[in-house]
């Protein structure tokens, strides 16, 4: 699992989006001649709807750009005609060394321009400890610590206020009780299980992660705890709606790691100071994936956004292993902090403008069917341009290369095709009982996205992809049940048409919204 750090890079300008035709046209359910298409059904609320999804963008620094201007970029402004790339969620960090220079609040007005820009429940991650905090021990010959010293100082002071020596502590404490009001997820630390060893991964699910491996963190795994311990202590004393999320995993076996330890410094085993192993100490997990590592010769965008789940899937049976599985102990929410497939074929891993933009619809729709509460792209804008691109990380991003100013920046298929799923899907539900209902054959994904307000669905659909292609086709009936009359089909790029039954369906995911 090769993953790059969070980069420092950032901004951007659009191309406004106008939609098509508005005019609705025939479309048949099933044939039966009993059924009236005419009544629309008072469908009501269903039960176990999936929740709002998150739309999000990680963050970075572009030269000459504001983290204001460049949200605008992400999140649209229409007072400045600023479309946006559908962005609702952002993701930046929150260094200890940056808050020591500049202050707590420095970032206050930043975080209020996020909100009326319609952004929320933002995810913040807990790292970069500065000089005169960082971790002086060396659990690897020659290489120092990457995380803080004082850890298993007391996080409380006797007088029931945060230990100021606790230098992890008192950082947490000032963020959390400033950022609250936006932040809903605490990620701590940013890929903690990074490695350069491979092959050392594969025996973390046994034995703990020697600390020469962890590039990211080069501490033992009960430091790592005890970081969970403390956020998760001052995060519930200041936020109970707050939730504490390991960081940005991309291994399995680190989780496990994290499961069966406690944050006692002499091998993590439980005692009177240290009565609670790992899993007590989070909510959520975030994760990342790339899934171009993991698709072989299926290099196409269903495969690509099945590794998505597949990915959580390897999680969730870590996690049912130790109880967290909703009924033996609470189940953990689940997000992915990066997760992108680059637009150009390189190194032979896929890659395209099509396959991307198809994977991140299909990827926002796969991801709700399975628990995850959002997305986070990676990233806002892609480090090279196309033809100088030579790694795959260089040709990610919601928008071209940016080489000017505010608000010079071109959106990217992938950017159009993000915005569109979101603009048609972020109010919405994802509905497992009506996707049901939709009989879907093997070889047609989609679901159902339901409208509390308008009590209305929205229903994605596509053929699925295979081989290296994303050239395919197939037909598809509602079932007669939905009563379904009019509707009209939204493309990747919100264009509107009208549509007949049997609908014509192709690898690229369209939107029908009776």
């Amino acid at each position: 699992m090769s993953r790059t750090i969070y980069p420092l890079f950032l901004a951007l300008f659009l191309s406004f989006f106008g939609s098509c035709s508005k005019d609705k046209y025939a479309i048949q359910a099933d044939d039966d001649p009993d059924v009236d298409l005419n009544p629309k059904p008072d469908l009501g609320t269903p039960l176990g709807l999936g929740g709002l999804f998150l739309y999000g963008s990680n963050m970075g620094y572009y030269s000459g750009w504001s983290d204001e201007q460049l949200a605008e970029m992400l999140m649209g402004n229409a007072a400045k005609d600023i479309a946006g790339a559908g962005v609702n969620s952002l993701r930046p960090a929150m260094y200890d060394h940056f808050v020591e220079r500049w202050g707590y609040d420095i970032r206050v007005h930043t975080f209020e321009t996020y909100r009326t820009l319609g952004g929320k429940n933002h995810t913040i991650f807990l790292n970069g400890p500065a000089d005169a905090h960082r971790d002086q021990s060396r659990y690897c010959d020659g290489v120092q610590s990457q995380t803080f010293a004082n850890l298993y100082e007391p996080i409380w002071s006797s007088d029931g206020e945060v230990n100021p020596n606790n230098y992890y502590a008192s950082y947490v404490y000032n963020v959390v009780k400033t950022y609250s009001p936006y932040v809903k997820y605490w990620e701590v630390w940013n890929e903690p299980d990074y490695t350069n060893n491979w092959s050392a991964t594969q025996t973390w699910s046994k034995s703990d992660p020697n600390p020469c491996d962890l590039t990211n963190f080069a501490a033992p795994i009960q430091s790592y705890v005890r970081m969970l311990r403390v956020t998760y202590e001052i995060v519930k004393h200041l936020d109970s709606e707050g939730v504490v999320c390991v960081g940005g995993l991309g291994y399995s076996g680190f989780l496990e790691a994290i499961l069966r330890n406690t944050d006692n410094p002499s091998g993590g085993s439980v005692s009177a100071d240290y009565p609670k192993k790992g899993g007590e100490w989070f909510d959520g997990l975030s994760y990342h994936v790339y899934p171009m590592y993991y698709l072989g010769s299926d290099q196409h965008s269903d495969a690509a956004a099945a590794a998505v789940v597949s990915h959580k899937n390897g999680f969730q049976d870590v996690l049912d292993k130790y109880g967290y599985d909703g009924t033996a102990n609470p189940a953990k929410e689940f997000i992915v902090t990066e997760v992108n497939i680059p637009r150009k074929a390189i190194n032979g891993y896929v890659g395209g403008d099509e396959v991307q933009r198809n994977f991140l619809i299909k990827a926002a729709v796969v991801a709700q069917k399975a628990g995850v509460r959002g997305l986070y792209i990676y990233g806002p804008a892609e480090s090279k341009s196309l033809a100088q691109a030579t790694d795959p990380y260089q040709a990610m991003g919601l928008y071209q290369q940016i080489t000017s100013g505010p608000y010079h920046a071109t959106i990217t298929p992938g950017g159009v095709a993000w915005r569109t799923v979101s603009h048609l899907l972020s109010s919405r539900q994802y509905d497992p009982a009506a996707t049901t209902r939709l009989q879907l054959p093997s070889h047609i994904d989609g679901g159902a996205f339901y409208s509390v307000n308008d009590k209305d669905y929205i229903y994605v659909l596509w053929a699925k992809t295979s081989g290296t292609s994303e050239t395919t086709t197939a037909e598809y009936s509602f079932p007669a049940s939905f009563n379904i009359k009019n509707a009209t089909q939204f493309n990747w790029e919100n264009k509107q048409t009208g549509v007949s039954s049997p609908l014509k369906l192709t690898g690229s995911p369209v939107f029908i919204k009776p």
